[in-house]
């Protein structure tokens, strides 16, 4: 469901007009998302942009497609508007509030947003770690159950906790320095404790097999070229996941920003953009990966987007022998890990979930569950 055109764009006016330069373009507000980083999941430029982004069907701006951040020099919140799949209502979401008066300035922002005759239905605040849930439900706002965003999913890709790795239990650090893939330990992983270090054998494998393909994963430089790859690996996951019917609420879309808008900082350092690519020998690339995130503490950073085409029936007349070929997510999450090492990131936090299918493969990895809320003002 599309908004009508441009009415996000004159809600953004009028958002403008009631805060002044308090609500800037997250483009352009690096420097101050900087300082709010504290090492939680959506507090970054490239989270910001995912979350608040306006190039969602349901609520799309041709002003401000990257979306919106308020910072009143103390607090910093993400601002979108959007509406459900099934209803034309529209909603003011409020993203990853920052900040010694967080739950104030929410509070104030939401009520002169309501005065000037705005936001008339259900205000979402999002991306609330476990303390300040509690502390905005102690302020009266309501849980996520009193209006659920979507009837599978409750909490977008929240319903399903974050799923955070710490790479010390996931890679092994060789005494040359090289780094390799080993089993996980503890008994929550008992049943699949060797699933990693097999798959990336596996996958290895498959590459010997046809070894006319060469992988290739690179920084990502966000030219055209470079957009138009990554776009179709995009596209090309949703489109399996469609065919599929496993499709909950999310859309290729929600990741135009990141594809699109290169982020504050340098890469590699500030922010982590692979794109990957099956090379045939006469020079053909095959797109097969997309990941973008960004460190959000010294040794901490998020993956916003992590789309590998992992599908053989797409690669007809391409490959000698598809075998072991299914293993390429887990062979990709790996190597990027390993690259993400090297920058000196020890944990990543690869968000939650809007169905158990995604949380599993999540956990299996070996991620360790890391809850964040929703509430509804």
């Amino acid at each position: 469901m599309r908004l009508p055109p441009h009415e996000r764009d004159t809600f953004e006016a009028r958002l403008e007009s009631l805060f002044g330069d308090k609500l800037r373009p997250v483009e352009e507000s690096f420097e101050a998302i900087q300082k709010f980083k504290d090492g939680s999941f959506a507090m970054g430029d490239l989270g910001l942009m995912l979350y608040t982004n306006g190039y969602n069907l349901r609520g799309t701006s041709t002003r401000h497609p990257n979306g919106l951040a308020y910072h009143d020099g103390e607090n910093l919140f993400g601002v979108g508007y959007f509406s459900k799949e099934d209803s034309p209502a529209k909603h003011l979401h409020i993203v990853a509030p920052k900040g010694p008066g967080k739950v104030a300035a929410v509070t104030s922002f939401i009520a002169a947003v309501r005065d000037a005759g705005l936001a008339q239905n259900s205000v979402y605040v999002r991306h609330l770690p476990p303390e300040d849930h509690a502390a905005f439900l102690a302020a009266g706002f309501a849980p996520v159950t009193t209006d659920p965003w979507h009837p599978v999913a409750p909490e977008e890709d929240e319903t399903h906790p974050n799923r955070v790795y710490y790479l010390d239990t996931l890679l092994e650090e060789q005494p040359d320095g090289s780094l390799r893939v080993g089993n996980l330990t503890g008994a929550e992983h008992r049943r699949y404790k060797s699933k990693n270090r097999l798959a990336f054998r596996r996958f290895e494998n498959f590459l010997q097999r046809n070894d006319h393909l060469e992988l290739r994963i690179r920084p990502y430089g966000y030219t055209e070229p470079e957009i138009r790859r990554a776009r179709a690996v995009v596209e090309g996951y949703f489109d399996a996941r469609r065919e599929q019917g496993t499709l909950v609420g999310s859309t290729p879309e929600d990741y135009r920003a990141l594809i699109t808008q290169r982020p504050g900082g340098q890469n590699e350092r500030d922010y982590f953009a692979h794109l990957g690519g099956l090379f045939l020998q006469d020079g053909e690339e095959i797109p097969v990966m997309f990941f973008a995130g960004e460190r959000t503490g010294p040794r901490r950073a998020s993956l916003y987007c992590t789309m590998t085409m992992r599908f053989p029936e797409r690669l007809t007349g391409v490959l000698k022998d598809s075998t072991g070929f299914t293993a390429i997510p887990q062979y990709i999450w790996l190597t990027v890990f390993q690259k993400m090492w090297r920058h000196g990131i020890r944990e990543i936090d690869a968000g939650g979930s809007e169905v158990k299918g995604l949380d599993d493969q999540k956990r299996q990895l070996g991620g360790r569950a890391e809850k964040t809320h929703w509430v509804v003002g």
